[in-house]
């Protein structure tokens, strides 16, 4: 797999909902930036065979796309979350307006 430099990782507002993400492919991460948000996932690491005498120096293993799983519970609450802000934030008060501002 080939290493990616990523130079600037932030390339959403923190104060609006993600609108673009690092396209992900087989061999994983890339560089190149592709609209729409990602779903939650996590990866699930497997560990290569430690060989017999040798020290183990960091945690090696592939982390690639068929290694994913995804956070169904994230997920449901991101959507419920949009269509409250779709909804107009029904239950907002004068309070919390100057706050989301």
């Amino acid at each position: 797999m080939k290493q990616v430099v990523i130079e600037n990782p932030v390339i959403n507002s923190p104060f609006r909902e993600p609108n673009r993400h690092f396209k992900f492919t087989d061999e994983g991460i890339t560089n190149e930036v592709i609209g729409g948000r990602r779903s939650s996932s996590y990866f699930v690491p497997i560990a290569r065979p430690h060989k017999k005498g040798q020290k183990q120096l960091e945690f090696d293993t592939e982390w690639t796309q068929d290694r994913i799983e995804e956070n169904k519970l994230v997920n449901q609450i991101r959507a419920r979350v949009k269509l409250w802000r779709e909804g107009g934030y029904v239950g907002v008060t004068s309070t919390t307006t100057a706050m989301r501002s």
